[in-house]
């Protein structure tokens, strides 16, 4: 109970008067109390994201699947915070005014953002919860660099703002250079991938993307039966994901039910039977119509996977020919008779493609029923 007053009394002084946290004769003390109030932080903090997960993981009669993602969650996520938490003391130490040497400055350092980390749960409120939670984060460290001495007050509250907004920097690095998470509105891309799905994506398969920059360094071409993530135009920005069939050169063709390439019909076997989904986006309500369709497993190059056709056709299409030219990619939905794809808005520039599906990360049907069984599966 002591403890837990604490680090209540701590959190208080900390928005009423920050710079009473700071004791000047003994800043490792201080240095020491910080580090013990943002573990606490940072373990109340993931511990009820843990517990969210578990509730849900028993609601969904699926603990097996959601309590390992939890417990990984509650141990990783404090490690990660402290980790982040020296990072950011480093930056301050380094770039921001120095009241104090040697050891204390250190100690200061330490101390200023470990008492700073209590504010940013602030965060996840809508809108007004980042500026918010920086604000007071970096009062408090400014509170603690000028009860000890420092002039510069303009330095201290920017190399507080700079050192707390590393985790929303490292967070966009992360999300434009490494991966990134989509979810499947529809059932364009049936069999492989189904409505609900949350997918995984890694975005540094064809050249490495930087923050700002439009064009990935060192880019390079898909390979064929790729799954990959792109936007058609700057005007029209939302992401789909399709599968690459073509490349520059390539000639594509539909034939009654039936993708050719090069003038030669693309290798195909019959697929698994029964074959049927729901044809559903987001804005409509489940159940969605369903189709009868037929499966098909095509190869092209090494890669295999299954599309499907409906049966019967929903329409009957005019075989068509695509030339794809120099730089551009050939995409289609694996669901070839309900997907919007390269058929509509034809090929695709490559540098467009922005990554690579990997795994589905978990699964929820449009009537929310939880599909265990598509966990942490690699789509082919």
């Amino acid at each position: 109970m002591t403890g837990f007053a604490s680090v209540v009394s701590t959190f208080v002084l900390a928005w009423q008067d920050p710079a009473q946290l700071f004791v000047s004769e003994d800043l490792a003390a201080t240095r020491q109390r910080a580090t013990r109030f943002a573990l606490a932080m940072f373990v109340l903090s993931y511990g009820a994201a843990a517990l969210g997960l578990s509730v849900i993981g028993l609601s969904l009669g699926q603990l097996g699947v959601f309590g390992p993602i939890a417990l990984i969650l509650l141990v990783s996520g404090p490690l990660l915070s402290i980790l982040l938490l020296a990072m950011e003391s480093a930056f301050v130490r380094i770039f921001g005014p120095h009241p104090v040497s040697g050891q204390g400055g250190w100690d200061l350092a330490v101390a200023g953002v470990g008492f700073a980390q209590a504010m940013l749960p602030l965060m996840i409120v809508p809108f007004v919860g980042l500026p918010l939670g920086l604000l007071l984060g970096a009062r408090v460290i400014v509170s603690g660099l000028k009860k000890l001495g420092s002039q510069s007050g303009e330095r201290a509250w920017l190399s507080a703002m700079v050192a707390l907004g590393l985790p929303t920097l490292l967070s966009l690095l992360l999300r434009t250079s490494v991966i990134e998470t989509y979810r499947l509105p529809s059932a364009g891309m049936h069999p492989t991938l189904l409505p609900g799905d949350l997918v995984l994506a890694t975005k540094f398969d064809y050249g490495l993307r930087i923050l700002g920059k439009a064009d990935a360094v060192s880019a390079s071409l898909p390979q064929l039966g790729d799954l990959v993530v792109f936007a058609k135009s700057d005007d029209q920005p939302a992401l789909l994901i399709k599968r690459v069939v073509g490349l520059p050169g390539d000639r594509i063709e539909l034939r009654q039910g039936a993708l050719w390439r090069n003038g030669q019909p693309v290798t195909a076997q019959p697929g698994p039977a029964p074959c049927e989904y729901r044809a559903i986006e987001e804005k409509q309500p489940p159940p969605g119509v369903l189709h009868k369709c037929r499966a098909v497993i095509e190869t092209l190059g090494s890669r295999s996977y299954v599309v499907s056709w409906d049966d019967p056709p929903l329409t009957e299409q005019a075989a068509q020919s695509v030339q794809v030219g120099p730089g551009e990619v050939y995409v289609l939905g694996d669901n070839r008779d309900n997907s919007h794809d390269s058929r509509h808005f034809g090929p695709i520039a490559a540098a467009r493609i922005t990554g690579r599906i990997r795994r589905v990360l978990w699964s929820f049907s449009p009537s929310r029923t939880f599909r265990s069984e598509r966990t942490f599966l690699a789509p082919q």
